[in-house]
């Protein structure tokens, strides 16, 4: 029985057609929370004044959060990408694909948006990772 649930060798790839056409890998995740998904809401609901429950299918973006260290290089790339937006007062789609050799799986993250990034790393006794917010159409897991 596989007893390696490491996250340490995942590996996640960001490609912004618009700016970095070529794509980028994302480095430096921080140690003690490298990456998480929001749990996705996919149902509305609404009870009827007789009691009866009802429930139905919608959608919602996915959204992906990875924390990197203040020395990532992929920081500056997505610190640029959000300078460009500004510039062109345009958002940039992007696409990715988070890779986890542990549990044999990809996940593919499909016409998203860099939500949000922190504008400067949060300074305490050193300074601390900065969360990048990701909001996706669809993320899809996959075997690798």
């Amino acid at each position: 029985m596989a007893i390696d649930i490491t996250s340490a060798n995942s590996s996640l790839r960001i490609v912004v057609p618009a700016f970095y056409p070529g794509g980028f890998d994302v480095d430096d995740y921080a140690a003690d929370n490298m990456f998480e998904s929001a749990p996705l809401q996919s149902k509305e609901e609404m009870m009827s004044a007789d009691g009866i429950y009802h429930a139905g299918l919608i959608f919602n973006p996915a959204e992906f959060t990875p924390y990197l260290m203040p020395t990532s290089k992929a920081l500056a790339l997505m610190e640029d990408w959000t300078a460009a937006e500004r510039a062109t007062a345009r958002v940039f789609s992007c696409n990715a694909v988070l890779t986890i050799p542990a549990i044999g799986k990809k996940y593919n993250m499909v016409n998203g948006v860099l939500f949000s990034l922190p504008p400067l790393p949060p300074g305490r006794r050193v300074l601390q990772p900065r969360p990048a917010v990701f909001h996706f159409e669809s993320i899809t897991a996959s075997a690798i």
